[in-house]
């Protein structure tokens, strides 16, 4: 099944947009978020599955963390303080993208029927492949971020068993840590596993989406390309091809303005907790004392990094797709075209370049630079720690 959707294209046994979410939807359905119809037998069974990592994920690992600050602080040496901090921040962040999503969660099934749409017009080979191509890619993108967030949780339950610490300091009432180190260092793990995977869904499922459109824009920008170089088609062939872009345009767009809503909520959260979290991460890594809790750290910091870039590249290539395709109209074949062409043309370039962008929380601009300024917050915050001399200072208390 992992591998399935992952194959290179066969003629006759090619992918459809859809597909592109299905290791997305595998771990939706791990996480309860894909409620069943009551009419399917057994249906209570998913709901209470959904309810306890609910349960889990949002009220007992904040209440676990919050509790640890309250009851453990004054004991923490300075590695584990800050090795403490950044776990709530990350967790607050996942909490309130998951409550988003959750309450916009249908729009995903208006997306899917968007995407069933767009795949309508791939009537050629060629365009099918392509679709099947970026179908691979993104379940590929789902794989690896997998693995390098359940990578950062292996590595940190190794460094946790080696030091002899519980990884992540959760507060539980009913097993002793000192007496239970084991027991309770696999009940952090399991906990955290769904923190950790709510995490990847609502870091990639952006990714997923907007790379689907992206793949249809460079499908319409083909089409454009062609219009009117047939010389065995009629003006009113000619004419239709046109219509036909411009509903594909708009169908891309109400995709797009579908999906705007939620990445708007979940990235403007996301953008916000990252150069935090990533000051910590840097900051941390001055008091680790052993190697593999340097290590840890690295990798946090890089996983931290994945949250965001990854997406902000992205939507720059996007914006980048929509003046390609400005460019493209404008130096399609239309000299000699009937005037109603050309005036579908000029509505149709009109609208084009209105590029196809996304803000996080309405503020800012989803982008390259606007990950830029939050990486460049996490050094002002190493900075501020470096000119108060608080490393030394900590250490030697």
């Amino acid at each position: 099944m992992i591998f399935k959707y992952i194959r290179g294209p066969t003629p006759g046994n090619l992918f459809c947009s859809r597909d592109s979410v299905v290791h997305l939807h595998m771990g939706m359905d791990q996480m309860g978020w894909r409620l069943p119809p009551r009419t399917r037998p057994y249906w209570w069974l998913y709901y209470i599955w959904s309810f306890t990592t609910t349960l889990i994920t949002f009220v007992y690992l904040p209440y676990g963390l919050t509790m640890t600050g309250i009851k453990k602080m004054s004991s923490f040496t300075t590695s584990d303080l800050f090795t403490y901090v950044q776990t709530p921040v990350n967790m607050n962040a996942a909490m309130m993208k998951g409550i988003t999503v959750l309450l916009m969660r249908r729009r995903f099934f208006r997306a899917l029927e968007i995407m069933d749409l767009m795949d309508n017009r791939c009537t050629k080979m060629q365009e099918k492949m392509q679709v099947h191509r970026s179908v691979a890619l993104c379940n590929i993108i789902v794989i690896i971020y997998y693995c390098v967030y359940f990578g950062y949780l292996t590595l940190a339950v190794i460094g946790a068993l080696i030091i002899g610490k519980t990884p992540f300091y959760v507060y539980n009432p009913l097993v002793d840590p000192e007496e239970h180190f084991y027991l309770t260092t696999a009940i952090e793990t399991t906990a955290l596993s769904g923190l950790i995977l709510s995490n990847i869904l609502l870091d990639v499922y952006p990714i997923v989406y907007v790379f689907t459109l992206r793949t249809h824009l460079e499908l319409l920008a083909q089409r454009v390309k062609n219009l009117r170089r047939d010389p065995d088609k009629s003006e009113d062939q000619n004419y239709a091809e046109l219509v036909d872009c411009v509903k594909d345009h708009k169908l891309i767009v109400e995709f797009g303005n579908s999906m705007r809503p939620m990445i708007s909520a979940t990235m403007f959260i996301q953008l916000l907790s990252v150069g935090l979290i990533l000051g910590f991460a840097a900051v941390s890594m001055q008091f680790f004392t052993t190697a593999i809790e340097r290590f840890v750290s690295g990798f946090y910091f890089f996983g931290v990094l994945f949250q965001t870039f990854p997406f902000c590249f992205l939507c720059e290539q996007v914006i980048s797709d929509c003046d390609s395709l400005t460019n493209t109209l404008f130096h399609s074949e239309w000299i000699g075209a009937e005037r109603r062409y050309r005036t579908v043309l000029v509505y149709f370039i009109h609208n084009v370049q209105q590029s196809i962008t996304f803000t996080a929380g309405g503020i800012f601009p989803i982008c390259l630079n606007t990950n830029l300024k939050m990486a460049k917050f996490a050094f002002s915050v190493v900075t501020i720690v470096n000119e108060m001399d608080l490393v030394e200072k900590l250490k030697r208390e």
